[in-house]
């Protein structure tokens, strides 16, 4: 994927780790990117490749109750 330079849009705050963020910067200066910009383009990119993965759980549910006094409230 190629990623050439835009004019500047509105930008939004995303928080990632130092680690991340350091090679964004890194990227960013070899290719004379901004740091939005690659940061757009490899989001779009995971965004464009994850895949969301629903499985349906069983939960049992044990109560011990002592004395008669059942509530199903509680």
């Amino acid at each position: 994927m190629e990623v050439k330079k835009e004019t500047k849009t509105t930008y939004h705050h995303v928080r990632c780790s130092k680690e991340a963020y350091d090679q964004i910067v890194e990227i960013a200066n070899e290719c004379d990117l901004t740091i939005a910009t690659v940061s757009t383009s490899l989001l779009l990119y995971a965004l464009n490749h994850a895949e969301v993965i629903s499985t349906e759980k069983v939960v049992k549910e044990s109560r011990l109750i002592i004395g008669g006094n059942y509530d199903s409230n509680n």
